[in-house]
């Protein structure tokens, strides 16, 4: 899948599951606005193309999925979704994470 092609099929589906090479195609062509190590599920990132924005992270199916978002601050809210999800794994052991150094 080109780009174009990523991109169209990001804009009529509420998500869409990427290949390792297609986003190997994606990544370079847009700019990394935020990325974040999960520490289980690979990284979190929200990404700009053109003037659009996207949600890029890992199922725990191991997919890689990809969403457009409405707004920048939408695609935070996310965010602090997943990583509140994925600290809340981390429950128990004692760990913490601290996603933000």
């Amino acid at each position: 899948m080109s780009v174009t092609e990523i991109i169209s099929s990001a804009k009529t589906n509420p998500y869409i599951k990427l290949s390792k090479e297609e986003l190997d195609i994606f990544l370079p062509c847009s700019t990394i606005i935020k990325e974040v190590d999960t520490c289980l599920s690979d990284f979190i990132r929200i990404l700009k193309y053109n003037d659009e924005i996207f949600f890029q992270e890992v199922s725990d199916k191991n997919e890689i999925l990809l969403r457009k978002m409405n707004s920048i601050d939408d695609a935070e809210k996310l965010l602090k979704e997943r990583l509140d999800f994925y600290d809340r794994k981390w429950d128990g052991c004692g760990c913490k994470i601290n996603y933000y150094e």
